[in-house]
């Protein structure tokens, strides 16, 4: 059985293996504080290889689970979870999640890769968007879009790339 096969588990094995994806997922979030950032808001978002493999292996409300619960986990061991930074990626995620599962069903086959572009430049839209609404009221901040869809391109390689390895990885 492949890793991220979950449909046909019995409900205790799906729970336990959630478990594990999610918290495998919540601990490369932690790890992640500690690379060093392009700038100080930039994240590569490598815990997201999980919920992208769940995504492009058809585990779509797994996925949305792990998406969320490492969200909420991430901000509680950070101890930013009532902060505008969990807001932030909170937003990211939904808008990334959405355009992921639009793009997996559009007619063009993206691959793995593709989707993993288009979730990372959608996570920086809906962070800049919030920021925008929330944080700084002003129109400048999309002064900064070039720089976020280039490093979204950059940083969905390299994630979409570590989540192809795990899902054509065979038993």
């Amino acid at each position: 059985m492949k890793i991220f096969d979950l449909k046909s588990l019995p409900r205790q094995k799906y729970l336990l293996y959630m478990a594990f994806l999610t918290a495998f997922a919540v601990t490369v979030y932690a790890l992640e504080s500690f690379v060093p950032k392009p700038l100080p808001f930039m994240k590569l978002g490598l815990s997201n290889v999980v919920i992208l493999a769940l995504i492009f292996t058809g585990n779509i409300r797994s996925a949305f689970i792990v998406a969320i619960a490492k969200t909420l986990l991430g901000g509680l061991i950070s101890g930013m979870l009532f902060s505008p930074t969990t807001l932030l990626s909170f937003g990211g995620t939904l808008l990334a999640f959405i355009f992921m599962l639009i793009f997996i069903k559009f007619p063009l086959d993206f691959s793995i890769i593709g989707i993993s572009i288009i979730g990372a430049v959608g996570h920086n839209f809906g962070q800049i968007i919030l920021v925008r609404y929330i944080l700084i009221k002003e129109n400048s901040i999309f002064y900064l879009t070039p720089i976020l869809i280039l490093m979204g391109i950059v940083t969905g390689i390299i994630t979409g790339y570590i989540a192809k390895m795990f899902v054509d990885k065979k038993d």
